[in-house]
């Protein structure tokens, strides 16, 4: 039976990074906790669901500046860069265009409606301040809304992990002359929790345009950013709770164009985003309030033509969990979102607006037998209502195994540059668009073999229909303008793109003193017409062994190998092997030194034709606790 966890007792204990008392006797281990697989704390194992969770000591141990390098070796993810840190990241889940990954950070939406298909764009975010990850794979908007078509990314910052005042500063710095400093400060007692947090990261970078093999004297791409992140918590009583979480970024990047190099091109990114909440428990209810702001702004340089992009996005919701009985809770709420756009393309400005209300029952009908059914209609200010849902079940079918499977629904609303077009680039607005559609099935089983072995196998499918596409005109070959009568649009494509695939994921402990885990994937992502999806590789495997070689010291090796990937625009995409070390070295209980590698061998690849990608690369880093 899935035992409920008080949210706000889950919180604290989920800041303090260890276990959460259930009863006298009873603890729940953390690491297999998840708040977005439900929307309610729940064991992942128990959710029926296929989703993955990283901690802070994860991150830490890792060693990645970027959360997309991290997120790349996942089961199920995969990751495209066009170049250094600060230039474009993309996350793909199960295949799943980034346009279908809805990323929350502390609770607030960030995909970046600014975009021709609203995504996150990951090529400026580090893993310096955050705490913990959750990746939810498969689609999820009967919870999540739209665009959670492939999957959710639920990132949280640093929080205080200790009671008491506690500080952290952590250096590090290493080749292309980059550097990484963060300072963080953390309170914590009976009523009060506080955390804030800042970082500076600068790198020289490589040339973000490219070769194979690599063109020497190209010139560097820099990367500069401040972060900065706070959040608070106060327990005005037992059963209520106050809160709010603020960041902001402040980031400038150079750039090059399509497969050229160039020396006039940058970007100035600011991110802010806030969110005030409140949580009350009375009896078997929880209740949750919040209000949350996305702010983001780019101006681009390209030798002089500056293009401004600003996009802001706010919301209201409300989320109830009532327990009925042990056996059954209820989780339900509705959500107001309202979107607001300003670009080249939209000089003037649109906005649109976007409720919803959601539900869903949690049935625990035998002690080893888990049902979540979940229903959402939203409304959409410009094509109306939008139905999804999901159906998920976990059996516990005998000691150490699980299995279980979900089916659900998701879609995609059109992005204001769809319905409203482009002027400039002679695209038509067409506000007929249609949202795009999924349906997502998967099944799978987990087992513990004990002593901290563990295997789990996914089979999936996601199913697209009515995916927006670009419909060029047909066009003068003189002016290249489109002949009288024609225009530019996005439209609905008729037909069905699938993704389909396995991940296969385990943790062996060889020894007292060794470990070992692995992410294997493989997707088969097809077009309607049967052309290969670009940017998606067949197969991918992420294997990492961890050593303790003393009290003091650990070793980590990692191999990430990706192969299959289909051609682009008539280049193809040769399979790769990175290799990447580090050692960790207590000097004291506060004090830590690191020393990393990434691409050892110094291989030379490309994740997008004409984008470099980094060679050999040495960091040594410094960490201090008080």
């Amino acid at each position: 039976m899935r035992p409920r966890i008080s949210h706000i007792a889950l919180i604290a204990a989920l800041t303090a990074g260890g276990a959460l008392a259930q009863g006298a006797e009873e603890t729940v281990d953390l690491g297999t906790i998840t708040l977005t697989a439900l929307r309610e704390a729940a064991e992942t194992l128990r959710t029926g669901v296929s989703v993955t969770v990283v901690e802070a000591e994860d991150l830490r141990d890792a060693g990645d500046i970027r959360l997309s390098d991290y997120l790349s070796r996942l089961p199920g993810v995969s990751m495209v860069s066009s170049g250094p840190m600060g230039t474009r990241s993309s996350i793909r889940i199960r295949g799943a265009e980034p346009q279908y990954v809805a990323v929350y950070i502390d609770g607030i939406r960030v995909d970046d409606a600014t975009e021709i298909s609203p995504q996150f764009d990951f090529g400026a975010l580090s893993t310096s301040d955050i705490a913990r990850v959750e990746v939810l794979r498969g689609s999820q908007s009967s919870l999540w809304g739209g665009s959670a078509v492939g999957g959710v990314i639920s990132i949280t910052s640093l929080a205080p992990t200790e009671d008491g005042l506690s500080q952290t500063v952590a250096a590090e710095a290493g080749s292309y002359n980059s550097s990484a400093l963060r300072y963080s400060l953390a309170f914590r007692d009976e009523r009060v929790e506080a955390g804030f947090s800042l970082s500076h990261l600068k790198s020289d970078g490589f040339s973000a345009y490219d070769t194979l093999p690599r063109s020497p004297g190209l010139e560097d791409d820099g990367f500069e950013a401040v972060r900065l992140s706070f959040s608070a918590r106060y327990r005005l009583s037992d059963a209520l709770s106050l809160g709010a979480a603020v960041f902001a970024q402040r980031s400038e990047n150079d750039f090059d164009a399509y497969m050229a190099d160039s020396t006039v091109n940058s970007q100035e990114r600011r991110d802010f985003g806030a969110r005030l909440f409140a949580e009350y428990e009375a009896g078997n209810t929880s209740h949750l309030f919040d209000v949350t702001r996305y702010r983001i702004s780019r101006e681009i340089d390209e030798g002089g033509w500056l293009s401004s992009y600003l996009g802001v996005r706010q919301g209201v919701s409300y989320q109830g969990t009532t327990e009925i009985n042990p056996a059954l809770t209820l989780v339900y709420g509705a959500a107001w979102q309202e979107e607001e756009v300003t670009n080249p393309a939209l000089p003037g400005g649109a906005s649109t607006r976007t409720a919803g209300v959601f539900g869903q029952a949690l049935w625990s009908p035998t002690e080893d037998l888990d049902l979540s059914l979940s229903l959402r209609q939203d409304d959409h200010s410009e094509f109306g209502g939008q139905p999804s849902g999901r159906l998920a079940l976990a059996w516990q079918a005998a000691d150490g195994l699980t299995l279980r499977g979900a089916a659900s629904t998701g879609y995609r609303s059109p992005s204001h540059y769809e319905l409203y077009g482009d002027p400039t680039w002679t695209i038509a607005a067409n506000t007929g668009l249609n949202p795009e559609e999924s349906r997502s099935l998967e099944i799978g089983g987990d087992y513990d073999f004990g002593g901290e072995n563990r295997l789990s196998l996914t089979l999936f499918d996601i199913r697209i229909e009515d995916a927006i596409t670009y419909q060029s005109c047909p066009y003068d070959p003189l002016t290249w303008a489109c002949l009288p009568g024609t225009t530019n649009v996005y439209e609905n494509e008729a037909g069905t793109s699938k993704r389909r695939g396995l991940e296969l994921s385990g943790e062996a402990r060889l020894s007292d003193s060794i470990g070992l885990s692995f992410a294997y994937t493989y997707v088969d992502a097809s077009k309607p017409d049967g052309t290969r999806l670009l940017r998606v590789p067949r197969h991918s495997l992420a294997v990492t062994l961890s050593a303790a070689l003393t009290a003091d010291l650990s070793a980590r090796i990692g191999v990430q190998h990706l192969a299959g990937r289909p051609a682009e625009f008539g280049t193809a995409l040769a399979d790769y092997t990175l290799v990447n070390a580090g050692l960790g070295y207590d000097l004291s209980e506060s004090v830590a030194v690191s020393l990393r590698v990434e691409n050892v061998f110094d291989e030379e690849y490309q994740s997008v034709p004409g984008y470099g990608t980094p060679g050999r690369a040495v960091y040594l880093g410094l960490t201090g606790r008080f």
